[in-house]
């Protein structure tokens, strides 16, 4: 009866008005294992004291490396002090007693005796105040610790009906008192060597190469409704307030004064890959006094709809800020419950000896990095890599740079590099066309590899991980802007094909009930039939939770370039298997779906989904690559494609040797459960089990790199591991064997 229920249900007519969408993200994935939180003067009954340093002229940042400030809280570190602070003291410095506590409030003693006078009882009573006390209170709610003398009353309330003070009959206290003794443990975080090169005190905005649109160099900061966490500030549907905030390292300006010519600048893009900011949205630069302690705003601009680059140029023209502890800080308004109305920052610099007409970078950079060095796809199975007779690799590379000066820029010896696991495997140098780089200008450099050019394919790895490294040479000035002359792009192969380059700008979707989705791909040539086991989806909630709504995996064959015959359905008459969306969990933002059995595909195939309710499911949709010809759907009346520039997050995975690694269950026995901390970890890793025998530690290219006995063992050691995501399999005592995912990363 169960499963005609099902059929019914899931055969039920499409809605009239069945349609595609794409809207903007409800958060970032690529922020959700970033723990380093904004700082705030609130402090816990626990918590850390992060002390700065001062910056020095000048300050700029182009946004192509890391210049946030981290945020350890590691107890153990040499750079960390710990001291206690207490509430409650008396005029002299003693400690207040902690069975000892006060009312803000006048307390009192009671004195009563009943007279006989006349044959009549009478009371006679008095009131006493109680004496107070002056003490010093230290407020531990804010740092720095600030304190006060107030005078206080004892918590106590005297009944004497004897008019024996010695001894009266009863003292009680109040059900709750005002004050009492109380302590606080902070740490204070002393800045380290690699904290010096950081500019930034927060961590709200998103530092990516994503979201410009015609960058004049690597990296913008993006602001948006998302925290520090990638999540909303308010899941409320419509909420509006200040939300991100940039905020600059105190800085060195008390020797200065007007004759020093001091400006700062910047450029900020309205929207662009993103959501334009609406014209009641705005973003803001705020310049701090630090003799009175308050922000003034110096700058401002409201929403608007435009792809291009504006520059503001602000001359430092008031003794209020010629001094030491000066600061500056971006924020901006707009919709707290997403990735909504977007601003790009670009080039902030703040120095000296600038004049009104020194508004060009004298810069000439790199602005974009490569997607893929494949034609087609970002990534293959590297065993069909290995295998296929078509050519794929690509045998040159367009990088597009940006000279942002008023001069041409002489190209000087640059080059292509290429790595395996940190060892050089070749080089090619850039063979120049032209001689100079001509002003203002894009020009986008071509780095040639030859027609000859391959990888290793004789490499015994499952997974393999190439890095490819553009290099130019420049005479690069203002100041520290060298690094954008760089770029690394990792070229990886594991187990699955793809198009995108994991990184969501937007949540695309269909609305109606049993409407399909598919998503063409190609196996390479000379491969033949392989296995299909999952297909990896990154879902990304937006306007609406899709996460109860279930949905069936299909896989098509092709039919003169459209999804043809159906090769399998999880929609099974007997035996049926619903999904659900996963929001932004699993690896990389991808969740893996696991088909109940393993499909045989072969050249040209399609990969998707029958929705069984009119929700859209948001998959992640890449507007930096256009795959909208391989974005197919079904309203009802046959496929068509996507209207809308972009590729969709979904990926289909092959069975591979890693399957034995990766697929044992995490938790088999459901008795025995294994977790370890920390997690991302730096050093020593503390496992929550003592039945383990044996752990192994796989990287992602499925090489063991860790192999101990756990005997008497409760932790072990990552110490001496790279950076990166690792599987950690676990042996335990009674036979059953445990993988789970491990995250290193040395600060």
């Amino acid at each position: 009866m169960r499963n005609i229920f099902l059929l019914s249900f899931f055969l039920m007519p499409f809605l009239l008005f069945s349609q595609e969408s794409l809207q903007p993200l409800g958060s970032n994935f690529s922020l959700f294992e970033i723990q380093s939180s904004k700082r705030t003067q609130s402090i816990e009954d626990f918590d850390f004291i992060y002390l700065t340093d001062t910056l020095s002229l000048p300050i700029i940042d182009d946004f192509s490396t890391n210049k946030f400030k981290v945020y350890k809280t590691d107890t153990s570190s040499s750079n960390i002090s710990d001291s206690l602070w207490k509430y409650l003291f008396y005029l002299d410095g003693s400690l207040v007693p902690l069975t000892t506590s006060y009312m803000s409030s006048p307390t009192f003693r009671y004195v009563f005796d009943s007279v006989s006078s006349n044959g009549i009882d009478s009371l006679i009573m008095l009131t006493f105040q109680n004496e107070p006390d002056t003490l010093i209170v230290n407020n531990l709610s804010f740092y720095p610790i600030t304190k006060d003398t107030i005078i206080l009353w004892p918590n106590s309330t005297i009944v004497d009906s004897l008019w024996t003070s010695s001894s009266p009959d009863t003292t009680f206290s109040s059900i709750s008192s005002d004050y009492q003794q109380d302590s606080i443990s902070l740490y204070f975080a002393y800045p380290e060597m690699d904290d010096l090169d950081k500019i930034w005190l927060d961590n709200d905005v998103f530092l990516n190469d994503n979201y410009p649109k015609n960058p004049w160099t690597l990296g913008v900061a993006t602001f948006d409704g998302l925290n520090s966490s990638g999540k909303p500030y308010d899941w409320t549907t419509g909420s509006t307030d200040w939300s991100d905030q940039l905020t600059s390292k105190p800085i060195f300006l008390g020797l200065k004064d007007n004759s020093d010519s001091l400006y700062f600048s910047f450029f900020f893009q309205a929207g662009g890959y993103g959501e334009s900011p609406d014209s009641d949205d705005s973003l803001i630069l705020e310049f701090y006094n630090p003799s009175n302690d308050q922000w003034n705003t110096i700058w401002s601009t409201n929403g608007f709809d435009s792809d291009q680059w504006y520059y503001e140029h602000i001359l430092l023209d008031s003794s209020k800020y010629f001094q030491d502890g000066f600061r500056f800080r971006f924020n901006s308004y707009g919709s707290l419950n997403g990735s909504l109305d977007h601003w790009n920052l670009d080039y902030v610099y703040l120095n000296q000896s600038r004049s009104l007409y020194d508004t060009l970078m004298q810069d000439w950079a790199f602005t974009t990095p490569p997607l893929s060095m494949l034609e087609n796809y970002s990534s293959v199975p590297w065993k069909h890599f290995k295998n296929t007779n078509s050519d794929i690799l690509l045998k040159s590379a367009i990088i597009p740079t940006y000279n942002s000066s008023d001069n041409p820029k002489l190209l000087q010896p640059c080059s292509m590099d290429l790595f395996y696991q940190d060892a050089l495997q070749s080089s090619f140098p850039y063979s120049a066309s032209v001689l100079n780089i001509p002003e203002l200008s894009y020009f986008d450099m071509l780095y040639d590899f030859g027609s000859t050019f391959e990888l290793n394919t004789s490499l015994s790895d499952t997974f393999v991980d190439f890095t490819y490294r553009f290099y130019l040479s420049t005479n690069t000035n203002p100041e520290r802007l060298s690094v954008n002359d760089t770029i690394l792009h990792h070229q990886t192969f594991q187990n699955y094909y793809s198009y995108d380059d994991g990184s969501a700008e937007a949540a695309y979707g269909l609305i109606g009930n049993g409407v399909e989705l598919a998503y063409r791909f190609s196996i390479l040539d000379g491969i033949g039939t392989d296995t299909l086991r999952s297909i990896k989806i990154h879902f990304s909630p937006s306007v609406n939770d899709a996460s109860n709504d279930p949905f069936f995996l299909q896989i098509w064959d092709d039919s003169l370039g459209n999804p043809g015959s159906l090769i399998y359905t999880t929609d099974d008459f007997d035996f049926p298997e619903l999904y659900y969306p996963e929001y932004n969990s699993g690896l990389n933002g991808f969740f893996e779906y696991e088909l109940p059995s393993l499909v045989a595909v072969s050249d040209t195939f399609y990969v998707g989904w029958k929705q069984t309710s009119s929700s859209r499911l948001n998959i992640g949709f890449d507007k930096n690559v256009n795959r909208k010809l391989d974005i197919f759907y079904n309203l009802g009346s046959g496929f068509q494609n996507t209207i809308f520039d972009g590729s969709l997050m979904m990926r289909p995975v092959f069975v591979s040797p890693m399957d034995n690694v990766v697929n044992y269950p995490e938790l088999y026995n459901k008795e025995v459960n294994i977790s370890f901390f920390p997690n991302p970890a730096d050093d020593l890793v503390q496992i929550s089990n003592m039945d383990v025998n044996q752990l192994e530690i796989f990287d992602l290219n499925g090489r063991l790199v860790t192999n101990l006995d756990m005997v008497y063992e409760n932790s072990f050691k990552v110490k001496n591991l790279l950076n990166g995501i690792y599987f950690v399999k676990f042996k335990i005592k009674n036979g059953d064997i445990h993988v789970k995912k491990l995250i290193v990363h040395h600060h």
